[in-house]
């Protein structure tokens, strides 16, 4: 090879190529009993990013993935612990699901409905179709754009929209989809947008007229639209954003990664209280990398920016997000087990509320417990709104199912039955909501 050949590739940066569909063949998946015990090795090796940790916040079991170049160095770390291996190949579980399932690819104008994971582009057609259909109570915004360039919508939800006064109105904020693999959650805030405005639960639309009355939803469905695309089209159990980031630094004297190029950040770890923190890794490509710094990615700080901006006009009253899986209902503290804070029994109720207004609706039982009482997780969204910014009501729910080998691949003929019950939650959340935060902050 020529010098000139030579210094042409060195100067190229590495990209990634096309991921084939056998991507995850031989993938192991294991699952065993969770325990403080097993966090701690558990966490460690995620960090390492050697498995990947399916649940994020497991109640009695944990589920893991393990490629197959880490099955032996993983055995060494888990065998005390006699983890269950559920499947030797995973790429046949993802076949199977994506043959039992409709989730092919959307194709053009295809028309939104809970039958289905929709694409991006499908959801916010939906989004402006229901803008237009409802434009004295809706409104379609641009949050912020990605790495790829591609928009965070969100919708803007209140009786008499247009009118000046309506700003003033306390904000509940709901959102979706910040971890790509967590299907249903879009789905499910969807769900709940079209429940505010008569479409479904027919039964909460007196509540639901009653409360575009008295406050304005701001609502964002997919929050990381870049990975979520991505696990469409690539990987089905991608985490992260796509923001691609220089391992160890080594970089060309143009600035393009030479040695290697991890993609993403976890958004959930990049919020400012407690960053950096536990249950992150300084690894660039550990799926609990957090970023350099809070905030430095666009998806969060889009939120930050929104919300800070919120309250200098009026209070924002509910900050819930939603993700998948594990039936849970999550109150602060995220980033700390250590203590509590001195509102715990209000979240303690609110929760309560929350879970058994669920288990009213199919029987399924959510589990109303602390962020960390497992294990705890810095920089995480929730955390942020609460402490920060002093939304009193600032919560995570941890979507269905409960446990399993099904995980993420939750089969679509569950998305509507999903979308009910946590209607019937967020209802409940709602009617007692017991205090306005100021413009500043601080409580009332």
């Amino acid at each position: 090879m020529s010098f000139g050949i030579y210094l042409v590739l060195l100067l190229l940066p590495v990209v990634s190529c096309t991921v084939a569909p056998n991507f995850y063949l031989n993938y192991q998946i294991w699952r065993m009993d969770w325990n403080k015990e097993i966090a701690d090795v558990v966490l460690r090796l995620q960090a390492e990013n050697l498995i990947d940790m399916l649940t994020d916040t497991p109640r009695e079991k944990v589920t893991v993935m393990v490629a197959p170049d880490n099955v032996v160095e993983v055995t060494k770390s888990l065998r005390r612990f006699k983890p269950e291996v559920v499947t030797s190949d995973l790429s046949n579980l993802l076949e199977g699901n994506r043959r039992a399932s409709r989730n092919a690819d959307d194709s053009a104008n295809e028309p939104f409905d809970f039958l289905k994971y929709h694409d991006i582009t499908t959801i916010y057609n939906r989004l402006d179709e229901i803008a237009k259909n409802h434009s004295e109570v809706v409104e379609v915004h641009v949050l912020g754009q990605t790495h790829e360039g591609r928009e965070i919508k969100y919708v803007r939800i209140s009786h008499n929209i247009s009118e000046d006064s309506t700003r003033t109105k306390p904000v509940l904020w709901i959102d979706g989809g910040i971890h790509a693999r967590e299907w249903v959650s879009p789905s499910t805030v969807m769900y709940i947008i079209e429940t505010l405005l008569g479409y479904r639960e027919l039964q909460h639309l007196d509540k639901a007229m009653k409360y575009l009355e008295k406050y304005q939803f701001y609502i964002t469905p997919v929050l990381n639209p870049d990975g979520y695309q991505y696990t469409r089209n690539h990987l089905r159990l991608w985490r992260k954003n796509r923001d691609p980031g220089c391992y160890r630094k080594v970089e060309t004297i143009f600035g393009n990664c030479f040695y290697k190029v991890c993609y993403g950040v976890d958004l959930n770890r990049n919020w400012s209280d407690g960053f950096g923190g536990p249950s992150t890794s300084s690894n660039l490509c550990s799926l609990v990398y957090p970023g350099e710094q809070a905030f430095d990615q666009l998806e969060t700080k889009a939120v930050k920016e929104k919300i800070e901006a919120l309250q200098k006009e009026t209070s924002v009253d509910l900050f819930l997000t939603f993700h998948s899986y594990s039936q849970l209902f999550l109150i602060p503290y995220g980033y700390t087990g250590d203590k509590v804070p001195a509102e715990h029994e209000y979240h303690k109720a609110q929760g309560d509320r929350y879970v058994n207004a669920v288990f009213a609706r199919h029987g399924k039982r959510y589990i109303n417990q602390r962020s960390s009482d497992l294990y705890p997780a810095g920089g995480i969204s929730a955390d942020w709104a609460f402490i920060s910014r002093g939304i009193l009501d600032s919560y995570t729910v941890e979507l269905r199912p409960d446990d399993g080998e099904i995980g993420f691949l939750l089969p679509d003929t569950e998305i509507i039955a999903t979308g009910q019950e946590n209607v019937d939650g967020v209802m409940a959340l709602i009617e007692n909501l017991k205090i306005n935060v100021t413009q500043n902050g601080s409580y009332n």
